[in-house]
């Protein structure tokens, strides 16, 4: 039973892997400039500089 255990976790890592390497990327490599005048995380400007 506990081999059951092991292949199923190995399987459900190596599907997860397949995904995340196989969606496309956005093109290029983010930087910390690129958020330089940004509010959040994500690049969002602020709501109050509009």
């Amino acid at each position: 039973m506990r081999t059951v255990y092991i292949v199923v976790v190995v399987l459900g890592v190596a599907a997860i892997l397949v995904d995340h390497l196989s969606s496309p990327s956005s093109g290029r490599a983010m930087s910390p400039e690129d958020f330089a005048g940004a509010c959040a995380p994500c690049g969002a400007p602020c709501p109050s500089k509009k």
